[in-house]
């Protein structure tokens, strides 16, 4: 296999990126459809079906939101591909037991333990920093963030098709196939990281909180900027449909469209954004500035979409916040390992990301409950309130942007 280890880094980002593309695409496959798989599985009212529809989507990010430090950091010591194999194998358990079991708290229980379990992207993430060149971690960081945008958008349409012709079952038994066959791509085919911190690594921090101590203000605030970012994207996504159709009088495929075209220019812009940003860091200049003012540009089209009323303008509006989020969560990424100590990617990558995961979580309730109680228009305006509140504590606590890597 050494061979393998020669792999010029480009060619292994890109099998990592083939991969995460894949195992999101098979997780996203399900999510349209658990209100109606679950009606399938007893004699439940629609209020328990609601529930544990919204019980079972939300399960792995309740669980990962406690589990991505510590795997980050397992990584950290043991080593990055040990960590992306487990959390494959995790991911390929799981889905395993949801299509052998039908009982809806069992399902939920074993949702919970995908959370536990996986950490994929932060081991993905933390793999893919330590092959690649220190000058292109904002690109790398992009690009399996498109990864995650079009593995996102494909997967219920695959789920879509898979359940018209084979049933909702054969969702979950496809998943676990394709699972199964990534954890052995990478198993064979995906380059080891060298690791040489193992002694540091154990003598500088013993224990999560120690790390936390360690954090600085600016540190703190990009992570509290990255819980509003995805806070603010998942605010509308329990509603967005209704809204859609009651609000714009669309259709199911109009709700699809406009859904997708935010995460199809996250997509092809998020790469781009990450090297722009790598080639303002290399250089010394400042990004303070164009950060928050893509928070600021965020919050005017959550204005706007509160004011729009056809589908041709809210599509619109979700083009360019698309763009603008391409940019947003990799250097947010990028900032956090900048300031991280270079033995701790792995466990800053995995607070960045237990950070994106209670900001969705948030997101889902907090969408919900205003949306409830004030209406789709006082929603995005909340958002963009957000944004704004997001954008001033970026810009007032990270500049300068200081170091931690020598302390």
């Amino acid at each position: 296999m050494a061979y393998i280890l020669k792999t010029e880094w480009k060619t292994q980002l890109n099998l990592m990126w083939f991969g995460q593309t894949l195992l999101i695409a098979m997780l996203a496959m399900s999510l349209p459809y658990w209100p109606l798989y679950i009606s399938q599985l007893g004699d439940f009212t629609p209020q328990q079906i609601r529930f544990w529809s919204a019980a079972i989507y939300i399960a792995p990010f309740i669980s990962a939101t406690f589990s991505s430090p510590v795997w980050g950091k397992l990584g950290d010591k043991y080593g990055y591909k040990p960590m992306v194999i487990r959390a494959c194998l995790g991911l390929f358990i799981t889905q395993t037991l949801i299509l052998l079991f039908s009982n809806v708290f069992l399902i939920f229980i074993f949702r919970l333990l995908q959370g536990v379990l996986a950490g994929f992207i932060v081991a993905a993430q933390s793999w893919a920093l330590a092959v690649s060149p220190d000058s292109e971690r904002g690109a790398t960081i992009g690009k399996l963030q498109s990864a995650t945008a079009v593995g996102n958008l494909i997967g219920p349409l695959l789920g879509g098709i898979i359940a018209t012709y084979g049933g909702y079952h054969a969702i979950f038994s496809s998943s676990s196939v394709i699972c199964a066959a990534v954890t052995i791509l990478f198993l064979f085919f995906l380059q080891n990281t060298v690791n040489t911190n193992t002694a540091q690594s154990d003598t500088e921090s013993s224990s999560i909180t120690n790390n936390f101590s360690n954090l600085q203000r600016q540190v703190l605030s990009i992570l509290f900027v990255i819980i509003i970012i995805q806070l603010a994207r998942a605010m509308i996504t329990p509603v967005f449909s209704l809204f859609v159709t009651e609000q714009l009088g669309g259709t199911d495929m109009m709700v699809g469209i406009l859904y997708a075209a935010t995460g199809l220019m996250i997509f092809l812009t998020a790469p781009s954004w990450g090297r722009f940003f790598d080639h303002f860091i290399q250089h010394n200049q400042p990004i303070h500035l164009i950060v928050t003012l893509l928070l600021f540009i965020c919050a005017g089209l959550q204005v706007l979409h509160a004011y729009a009323y056809t589908a041709t303008a809210i599509f619109i509006l979700r083009l360019l916040w698309g763009i603008c989020l391409g940019a947003l969560l990799p250097v947010m990424l990028r900032l956090l390992v900048d300031n991280a100590n270079q033995y701790k990617h792995g466990f800053y990558l995995g607070i960045g990301n237990s950070a994106t995961k209670f900001g969705n979580l948030l997101g889902i309730i907090t969408g919900a409950l205003i949306e409830a109680n004030f209406g789709y228009a006082n929603s995005f305006l909340a958002t963009a309130l957000l944004y704004v509140i997001a954008g001033i504590v970026f810009l007032l606590n990270t500049y300068p942007l200081k170091k931690l890597t020598h302390e």
